[in-house]
C-alpha cells in the first residue's frame, strides 16, 4: 500500500509541477512595428530570454554576449533589444553566432 501511495504522490507532484510552469502565452507580449514593415510580438520569460513571434510562428532565443543592450539567438533569428522600445531582427545565418546581415530596426509603442 505506502509503494501504491508513493507512486501516486509522485504522479501528482509531477503533474502539478507540468500544470504550473508557465509557457509563452503566459507572459505579456510587446507589439513591435519594424522599418521594413514586418510586425514583431517579444515577450521575455525570465532574464535568459526571449520569445519572438513572427508570422504567428514562435521563435525562443536565449541570451548571448552584447557589448551594449540585450541581444538573443537562437531558432535562426537575432533578436538585439536597447531597453524595451527598440530592437533589431536579424536572420541567423547556417553556423552564425552573430549576425552577418544587418537586420531591420524595430520599435515598440
Amino acid at each position: 500500500m505506502l509503494k501504491c501511495c508513493s507512486a501516486a504522490t509522485a504522479l501528482t507532484l509531477m503533474l502539478s509541477a507540468c500544470a504550473s510552469t508557465p509557457s509563452a502565452s503566459s507572459y505579456a507580449w510587446m507589439d513591435y512595428a519594424c522599418s521594413d514593415g514586418q510586425r514583431v510580438q517579444a515577450t521575455y520569460p525570465d532574464s535568459n530570454t526571449a520569445v519572438i513571434k513572427l508570422t504567428g510562428v514562435n521563435h525562443t532565443l536565449h541570451i548571448a554576449i552584447s557589448g551594449s543592450g540585450a541581444r538573443y539567438t537562437g531558432d535562426g533569428w537575432q533578436w538585439w533589444t536597447k531597453g524595451m522600445h527598440d530592437g533589431i531582427l536579424a536572420p541567423l545565418a547556417p553556423g552564425e553566432s552573430i549576425a552577418s546581415a544587418p537586420g531591420v530596426a524595430c520599435h515598440a509603442g
